[in-house]
């Protein structure tokens, strides 16, 4: 077998920039400003799983009222000879679709906070603190 050696070329053209403090400040605070976004976003993302946990608690806890009620409850009150109110005539129960759907979006968003948010967000912190002190030594 024979090697091929890699040989480094260097650029067959030059760009002259004609401020390159500037350039790099205007770059380092354009990073600035993506980290700080990112780390709104991953804010906006922490809060979306615990209002996805919330929800989830919350159906948990109404499924164990409407057991309580349907099994313990109903015992001790006596039975009427009343039909359940329905709507109108031309109404119909809603379809229960959106318990069908439910789950498997529950699923999803479980496995997004079984990832650790905090992680991200000191790694953000440094990289902004990186940033910004590059910031304060090109100006």
């Amino acid at each position: 077998m024979l090697k091929h050696k890699v040989l480094e070329k260097e650029p067959s053209y030059m760009v002259q920039i004609a401020d390159p403090k500037m350039l790099r400040k205007d770059l380092l605070e354009t990073l600035r400003e993506i980290i700080i976004f990112m780390q709104g976003y991953e804010k906006f993302r922490q809060i979306q799983a615990e209002k996805v946990a919330t929800f989830n608690k919350l159906r948990n806890e109404v499924q164990v009222l409407n057991g309580l009620i349907n099994n313990k409850l109903r015992r001790h009150l006596p039975r009427g000879k009343l039909k359940p109110v329905r709507g109108q005539k031309g109404e119909q129960p809603a379809p229960q679709e959106e318990h069908e759907e439910a789950p498997a979006t529950v699923a999803v968003m479980e496995r997004e906070v079984s990832t650790p948010p905090h992680q991200e967000l000191d790694e953000l912190e440094s990289q902004l603190r990186d940033i910004e002190g590059q910031l304060r030594k090109v100006q």
